[in-house]
């Protein structure tokens, strides 16, 4: 897998970080894109961008050069009621969750058909299945979209060689997850308490999915939806 390169979103921190240190072990080339300035020894390359904007999508992809494996990581969560949700939240949360994937998903992936092979890897969440927690609607409203979305990327582009698969992660110790704990020290006892597993997972638990789904054995592999969550949520 030396001769391929695998972009992935939001390496700064996180999910992100442990899947670009899984990937680059598994022999792949990443290039990392994050809002935040970063280095890793993990990553060959990092992309400096906002993905929250459209023309910054597009020049990743201009500066990412050829890509085999697109990993979409990048998420931030905004906890308001849905009732006060604030609009301008909410168009920042829909385009760095779901609009940037999107747009990065359409650009790369029939590049990637056109050389017949190609891996597409979409990070998800829990709440695109439960509709998660109470002020937490938009960012999981937004993460079963990109459920949706995988779904048609492997349909459409699964006649040329490239498989699009998404990961709905459960608890996971991140920083995102240390965000919510501030808000409710009260809520990371209740969470463990309904998981078969009583733990959260670590990020590294996530990044041995996605090397999978990255690789070759995964050829078969199409249109699935993951959970990696220990059995908090089974369907």
């Amino acid at each position: 897998m030396t001769s391929r390169t695998a972009l992935v979103t939001g390496t700064a921190q996180g999910i992100g970080r442990a899947i670009a240190g899984q990937l680059a072990a598994s022999g792949l080339r990443v290039v990392g894109i994050d809002i935040k300035p970063h280095s890793d020894t993990a990553l060959a390359d990092v992309i400096v961008a906002d993905l929250s904007r459209i023309d910054e999508c597009l020049r990743v992809v201009s500066e990412a050069g050829e890509v085999d494996v697109l990993v979409n990581n990048a998420a931030v969560l905004v906890q308001e009621p849905l009732e006060t949700f604030d609009m301008g939240d909410y168009e920042h949360v829909m385009a760095v969750n779901l609009r940037a994937p999107f747009l990065l998903g359409r650009e790369l992936g029939p590049l990637m058909a056109d050389r017949g092979w190609g891996r597409i890897v979409n990070i998800s969440s829990i709440g695109a299945r439960t509709g998660g927690l109470a002020d937490s609607a938009v960012y999981s409203a937004a993460k079963a979209g990109l459920v949706a979305f995988t779904k048609n990327f492997a349909r459409n582009l699964g006649p040329r060689g490239v498989t699009a698969n998404a990961i709905t992660p459960g608890a996971i110790l991140t920083p995102m997850a240390a965000g919510i704990f501030e808000r409710d020290p009260s809520i990371e006892a209740r969470i463990t308490a309904d998981i078969p597993l009583r733990r959260f997972a670590r990020p590294g638990e996530v990044a041995t999915v996605v090397a999978f789904l990255a690789s070759d054995g995964a050829a078969y592999v199409n249109g699935a939806t993951i959970d990696v969550n220990g059995g908090w949520v089974m369907t």
